[in-house]
């Protein structure tokens, strides 16, 4: 049997053509430049050609794009930069723009800053990078920009989050136990410091809340919580939160004041699609977690109380020493 060219040619294209449907499709600048994107008041504006004007003579323009999947459902999603020029303001905001079939749709906007530089956006793994360069402290606003920094967001059950990356100290993986003599060790032999809230990932062991108690074998990977801050005083601590409740990865805020008090704020997930025992899981721990009211360290264990249950945890990997970060 043989076939013409021409017949060869069509059947290559609708393999191709096959093969190309299996891609999710990227939303691209040129889709984005004619979209409809929220404001900050809460209204809506629509650029032309990625431009507009809105009431009050305020110019909108879109900056710069990235792709990447925002939901976890597989589908490709895009973050937008905008700049909203009202003559002596020029505020920047980032927005979350999710793709519905053919249809695309912005989610949550964000100010990241009024008169600074963004350089480049990009979505990895989720998480969105955007790198900035902001005027020093003390700076006029008519000094141009010229300190670099990198700040993370990530799209949650409350819209866009400012989010702090607390991350393991490279090549250590070391559990720290309890030695026969009381100490915490190393697990080679050498004494090591006993942990404080702040130097340490937090893995759970056990979470038991009135009448119910977790299943701790349901996640895949270990529970976690990461801890970064710096003291104001000795009586005060402020920082950020971040971990993994099972599903997905969750930030939030911290305070803890008066010796061993401690309340969470703004916990939050971000929007992987969960089963049914994760989800369930993930849940519970985020309100467990929002009831917190004190916490005690024991060597190499934390426990956080609330009311009716506590949660405890042990110390696993060292974490690096890290600066909050500025936004």
């Amino acid at each position: 049997m043989t076939r013409s060219p021409a017949l060869a040619g069509l059947l290559v294209a609708a393999l191709g053509a096959v093969g190309c449907g299996d891609e999710p499709e990227a939303i691209g600048r040129e889709m984005l430049e004619n979209a409809t994107f929220l404001t900050l008041e809460g209204g809506e504006i629509t650029l032309t050609g990625g431009v507009t004007v809105s009431e009050g003579n305020v110019r909108h323009e879109l900056l710069l794009t990235a792709a990447g999947d925002l939901d976890f459902d597989s589908d490709i999603d895009a973050v937008a930069v905008l700049a909203a020029d009202r003559g002596r303001e020029r505020f920047l905001t980032l927005h979350a723009v999710l793709r519905d079939g053919d249809e695309i749709r912005d989610v949550s906007a964000r100010l990241i800053g009024d008169r600074i530089e963004v350089l480049r956006a990009e979505i990895l793994d989720g998480m969105i990078q955007v790198r900035v360069r902001v005027r020093r402290p003390g700076d006029p606003v008519t000094v141009r920009p010229s300190v670099d920094r990198t700040p993370h967001f990530a799209l949650t059950n409350r819209g866009l989050t400012s989010v702090a990356l607390i991350e393991g100290a490279d090549g250590e993986d070391t559990q720290v136990g309890s030695t026969e003599a009381g100490g915490a060790g190393a697990g080679n032999g050498t004494p090591a410091a006993t942990p404080t809230l702040y130097t340490h990932e937090w893995e759970l062991e056990s979470f038991d809340r009135g009448d119910w108690s977790a299943n701790l074998r349901a996640p895949r990977e270990p529970v976690t919580l990461r801890f970064q801050a710096e003291p104001r005083d000795a009586a005060e601590v402020t920082g950020e939160v971040a971990g993994f409740a099972g599903c997905n990865r969750i930030f939030g805020s911290f305070r803890t004041h008066e010796a061993e008090a401690m309340r969470f704020y703004g916990v939050t997930a971000m929007r992987r699609l969960c089963g049914e025992r994760p989800a369930d899981f993930e849940q519970r721990l985020l309100e467990a977690l929002r009831s917190v009211r004190a916490y005690q360290l024991e060597g190499d264990r934390m426990t956080l109380a609330l009311r009716g249950g506590t949660i405890r945890f042990r110390a696993g990997r060292r974490l690096d020493s890290h600066t909050p970060g500025m936004m």
